[in-house]
Order: structure tokens, then sequence, then C-alpha cells
């Protein structure tokens, strides 16, 4: 299906630049040390150092723990092993020369900036893109109109997100007249059940090439069909337009994406909710189209290991964190516009008040102070929803029409969804676990509570360090002084409806905690990234289907993930 709509024109082109980098020898430790370009690996006095880049398909190699003696690609899953200088199919890779003077290391690297292809550059080429709601916009040039991410109509993460304003009352109209529809990764407020349920089941859907179908394995029980997988960092043109697109991973092992594409001289990076997308290496575009305010995840606000005064600093941490990230972004990619999206969610429900009252996030006035004199034009889509482009130039804006979608109240959405998912067997829930087959030094206590996580209805827990998943009708308690076991454990107060409809449909249970619908207690106080990557990406969907990238000298590994479920960091 591939060949019908996009013409392969390989992986992208880097721009190759000269860095030089001095270290102390005194800062290296007797091991791998990872710097964000390269790594120095110290033997006592020998030393060896290698890029970050990874040699199949310019992904970046990451180190996943710090005892580990290799480092993987999320791309394709090359492994290197440093002390051997070659990849685990035998490849070898090329050292970095270095000559030491007063106690430093002293070479140069070579650091990598994405430029995309473009066609008919020297001609006149119109570009135009409507905002719809939170991450839903559709782009149009000529012979080409695509869409991305919609969420148009209802709740996402388990009733817990809502859209704060309504859709133009075209949107579904509009949606299917496009040529296809991009997917950037499988959470509920960018793979919408509600919307996609209303689309055409012919529709074109291009999305991601993981190592997990994620997003491909939704779609399907969705009963779509034509759905084409792209390669990550490769440039496809849709069929004879001007229009490139290329793909970008997002620079940690969640299974997010962003996409860059080109109209002729027109260029633009959508980098959606990643995190340090395409690993911070960015290109130069003419607009930069990203989430912007924050306050996107459970945490910390319903984590019981920290008091109210801790919660707020962490999120006033967090959204100073996220803004300064932002703008720095704006700044190396060049942009000369700016649309902030992708943030319009809200905290409709009264069982959810705390969380509206404390879930501060950022607005625009923060971007435009600190965006004052740096000669970037903010598109407001609070004013305006279609930006018309002539080449790289912004040539005209339209205003919002007042005619909205009549979508069903937040309240009859929540009490469907409750009669939906009213009961469940304590049989029906072991064997859920049991055939999960996931392994960890991990105790889960769970708990099914009503809204505000008071009464309680079920109490259960799940051994998930014995040979296969134990199942228990009552927590399990926890390590005894001395007795010698390091088990974590994991207290989950989970609201019933959004459990069983988690366990029944196979979902991810990342939409739990970012949807606000459980309180979480840990113990230790650490993130269990194992547990959540393994329910939010592989233990789901009724098919549970791996994807695996078409490389016959890849390896599937245990993906570690310090971040996975927030948009913003911890």
């Amino acid at each position: 299906m591939l060949k019908k709509y996009f013409k392969d024109h390989g992986f992208i082109n880097n721009i190759v630049n000269n860095k030089r980098f001095e270290i102390s020898i005194l800062d290296l430790k007797n091991d791998i040390n990872q710097f964000p370009e390269f790594i120095i690996l110290k033997n006592n006095n020998r030393f060896k150092i290698y890029n970050r880049n990874c040699d199949h398909a310019g992904g970046k190699l990451i180190r996943s723990s710090s005892d580990s003696d290799s480092l993987h690609c999320p791309f394709h899953n090359w492994v290197f092993y440093p002390k051997k200088g070659k990849y685990l199919n035998g490849v070898k890779k090329k050292e970095i020369p270095f000559k030491i003077n007063n106690n430093k290391i002293i070479f140069k690297i070579d650091s990598l900036k994405p430029k995309i292809k473009s066609i008919n550059s020297s001609i006149e080429n119109n570009t135009s893109i409507k905002y719809f709601n939170h991450a839903f916009l559709i782009i149009e040039g000529k012979k080409f109109k695509f869409a991305t991410d919609p969420w148009a109509i209802g709740p996402a993460f388990n009733n817990g997100w809502w859209l704060k304003n309504k859709t133009e009352i075209n949107w579904l109209k509009e949606l299917n007249s496009c040529d296809f529809i991009y997917i950037s990764h499988n959470h509920p407020d960018h793979l919408n059940l509600h919307t996609l349920r209303k689309v055409d089941k012919n529709k074109v859907f291009i999305i991601p090439k993981f190592q997990h179908d994620s997003i491909g394995g939704l779609l399907k029980e969705l009963n779509f069909k034509n759905i084409i997988y792209l390669d990550i960092n490769k440039q496809f043109q849709y069929k004879n337009s001007n229009l490139i697109l290329c793909i970008l991973k997002s620079g940690d092992f969640r299974l997010d994406s962003g996409i860059y594409f080109s109209n002729g001289k027109f260029s633009s990076l959508i980098d959606v909710d990643t995190n340090a997308i395409n690993f911070q290496r960015l290109p130069e575009v003419s607009l930069y189209a990203t989430s912007y305010k924050g306050g996107a995840s459970g945490y910390p606000l319903m984590f019981e290991n920290y008091n109210i005064q801790e919660k707020r600093e962490i999120i006033r941490k967090k959204n100073n964190f996220l803004k300064v990230i932002k703008i720095k972004n704006i700044l190396q990619l060049k942009a000369k516009y700016f649309l902030p999206y992708a943030s319009a969610f809200c905290e409709e429900l009264d069982r959810d008040k705390f969380v509206k009252t404390n879930n501060k996030k950022l607005n625009l006035k923060d971007y435009e102070l600190a965006l004052k004199n740096k000669k970037v034009d903010i598109l407001n889509i609070d004013k305006y929803n279609k930006f018309n482009f002539k080449n790289e130039k912004l040539i005209l804006k339209e205003t919002k029409s007042n005619k909205l979608d009549d979508d069903k109240i937040p309240a009859k959405y929540l009490n469907d969804f409750k009669t939906k998912n009213s009961a469940i067997s304590l049989e029906e829930i072991e064997k859920y676990f049991e055939s999960s087959r996931f392994k960890d030094n991990l105790v889960v206590n769970i708990t099914l509570t009503n809204d505000n996580f008071l009464e309680e209805y079920e109490k259960f827990s799940i051994n998930f360090n014995d040979k296969k998943p134990t199942f228990n009708n009552t927590y399990l308690k926890k390590n005894k002084p001395g007795s010698g076991i390091t088990l974590k454990y994991l207290e989950l107060r989970i609201r019933k409806e959004a459990f069983i409809s988690t366990v029944r449909g196979k979902m991810p249970w990342e939409d739990i905690l970012i949807g606000f619908q459980c309180k979480v207690k840990r113990d230790p106080n650490i993130f269990n990234s194992s547990f959540w990557y393994y329910f939010s990406n592989i233990y789901i969907g009724k098919n549970k289907k791996k994807y695996i990238a078409d490389c016959n000298s890849c390896e599937i590994f245990n993906q570690k993930v310090d971040n996975l479920i927030y948009h913003s960091s911890q």
C-alpha cells in the first residue's frame, strides 16, 4: 500500500557541524561515561571515544541503566558494546581520535542537523494550517490535504480529560475529505476512539513504524484497514504533490513521534508532545507547532508520597522546565512562527475538582514575555483557527467559526461509561494478570473505589516476582526489616469503571494515571518504569500483536524508561 500513496526518498539528510570538546580525565569514572553527544570508555589509563549516533539509521544510542555494558538504539534496536567496539550484529563502530593535554581529553565530534528534501522550492507554494481542537490540525496545499491526531468529541483518559472548547461543526466532513490522517502515538487525546468511530473506515492512516504496534493494533480494532507504517527518519513524497514528510521519534523510549514536512520553501516541525524529538537534533523550519501548557500527567497530584506543598512545588518546577525547553527549541529551530497547540484539555467533572484547582498550567503570556524581541510570531489559536502561508510568509489569519458541534454533555458520557463498566469478577481479573506473563520484583496492591477514592469495592494484589504473575484476593504485606527480600510495592486506588474498561479492552494502563483515575503510593518512592511500559505498550489490544521492524540484524530488548508516562519529566 505504501507505494500506492508515497514515494520513498530515503533517510533524511543531515548537515554535519564540527564541535570541539575538552573533558577532564579527573571527572571520568572507570566505566562507560555517557554525555549528550558521545561516550567515553575509561579503562584505567586507556580511553575510547564514540559518538552516540547509531550507524544503522541515525538514531541515538542510549544506555538503559547505569550498570549496563551496552547501549541501545530505539529505532531498530541495534545494540552497541563499547568495550568490544562492535554492535551485536558484528558491525564495527569507528572510534573518535583524541589527544591528551594537561589532564584533559581533547577531540572533535560531528553534530547533526536534519534537513528535509524540498520540491519545487523555486516556485510559489501555498500552505494552510487549520486548527480544530487540541492536537487536531488539517494541513493543506496543492494536491494534498492531511490531518493530525483528531480529537473532536468526547473525553479521553477514562473521562479524566475533556476538550475545553467545542469543535467546529464541520469537523467530520473536513476530516473525511483528507487524503490521510497521521496519528503520532496511542494516547487517547491523539488516538481518540469517540472521534475515530465516526470516521470513514476506508480512510488512509499513516503511523510510525514502532517496535510494538501500539497504534496500528487499536486502529485495526476500530476496523480501519488502510494503515501505512512509515519508517522513522525516512522521507516520503505524497503522490505527485510537493509534500515531503518525515516522521521523527521522541528522544526517549516512549513510543511517541512528531512529523517534519516541507511544501516547497515552507517547512514545519510538529512535535506534538514528544520529549526531545529526534534526540534534540533539530532542523531549521518556518513553523514550529508543539504543546505548551503542561499539566498533562497524574504526577504529582495523584501520588500520596508527597504532601500538597511538595506537589505544588513540583508542578511549579515542571512548568518552568517545560517553558525553558520549548523556548530553547523555538530558538534552535530558528522558527519564524510558533503555533502553541495540543493543550486544549480541562478537568471538567466535579469529582476532579481537586485536580482542576491544583493542576496549574502555563499560558500564552508566559511565552509572549519570554519571546519578546526574538522575532517570532506567536499564532494565537484562541483568536484564529486558520493560518495561510505563501511560501514561508504568513499572508492571512482567519477567525474561528461560531458554528460548533453539539456534543453530549460530560455527565452523559460518564454515566454511559459507568453503566458499560459496572462489574467484573475476580476470576476475570486473575486471568488478565496471569496471561500477561510480566515479571519484575514488584507487588501491585489494587483497590477498586468510587469517584472520591474512599468507598472500596474490591481489594487484591498481584505478585510479579514469581515464575508467573500470582493473583491474591487480599493485599500482600510489605517487606519485613532484615528479611533480605527486596520487593517493590505499588499501591493503586483506582476508580472501578476505569479499571474494568482498561482490563476488558486491554487498554494502556498509563491512561488511568494520566487521566487522574487512580491514587498512587510507592515503596520505595521510585518510578516503576517496567510495569507502566509493559502494560501500556506491549500487553494491550485484544490481539496483543508485536510489531517488529523489518531489520534482520535487530535485537528485541527490554526497554526501561525513566519518564514513560509523563509529558514532562519528573
